[in-house]
């Protein structure tokens, strides 16, 4: 149950990210996945080949869990699948660490983190309302710091809006930071620079800014040492 609570939370993940955030061996989850699926509390969706499948809460699920959310989920969209699959791995190295991760279904109940961004593109005004993808912090009723996942690279009008977003929150002591997961190295570096226009740097201790692929490894270097176990080739330790 504890591991349907933070499906519920999170949203759609693959079987082994799902399995690090909870400290369970490859196998356990597994086991464990077959048991929610088969009560009809989850479901499983296979995606790309060679990529496995997502687990995600059913609408029994979710209210068997316990955690609020406007919309019931369905099986995730071939278009979400990748970003799916980054918030969950990022979720999972944050929990996996012993810190409290709020994700992107619980946040769709808090009104708070909503963001309303504007701007101008060469077809005219644009306006969206935004969320964080999650939040984390050390304690449940503690401080947090919204985390942003980004696999490809926006307009960057629409960045610089949702950095602007983030500078707001921080003048108003909403947060202290943001964190950033990138794909792609360019685009680690792209957050970086545009980041720093809004007073969003590294050195200020007010952006972080992660690889998609040290966090995938970190995170299995998490559940590792939970388990006693040689991790896999760990490229960068994620501290």
């Amino acid at each position: 149950m504890a591991g349907l609570r933070w499906l519920a939370g999170v949203g759609a993940s693959p079987y082994e990210a799902w399995g690090v955030a909870m400290g369970w061996a490859p196998a356990t989850a597994f086991s464990h996945g077959a048991r929610l699926v088969g009560a009809g509390l989850a479901g499983s969706c296979r995606t790309r080949h060679g990529h496995g499948s997502l687990l995600y809460a059913t609408h029994a699920g979710v209210e068997a869990a316990g955690v609020l959310a406007v919309a019931f989920p369905r099986q995730p969209a071939p278009t979400s699948w990748a970003h799916l699959e980054a918030c969950a791995w990022t979720a999972a190295w944050m929990t996996a660490r012993g810190r409290h991760v709020i994700g992107e279904r619980e946040l769709l109940t808090d009104r708070s983190w909503r963001g309303e961004l504007e701007w101008l593109e060469r077809d005219g005004l644009r306006r969206r309302g935004h969320r964080p993808d999650l939040l984390v912090g050390l304690t449940a009723d503690g401080p947090v710091l919204p985390v942003e996942v980004e696999l490809a690279a926006k307009s960057l009008k629409r960045l610089r809006a949702i950095m602007a977003l983030h500078a707001s929150w921080i003048a108003a002591r909403k947060t202290t930071a943001v964190i950033y997961v990138c794909g792609p190295s360019k685009l680690a570096d792209r957050v970086r620079r545009e980041g720093a226009d809004f007073g969003l740097e590294v050195a200020r201790k007010t952006l972080r800014v992660e690889l998609l692929d040290s966090v995938r490894n970190a995170a299995r270097a998490a559940r590792a040492d939970r388990l006693h176990e040689p991790p896999s080739v760990v490229t960068r330790a994620v501290s």
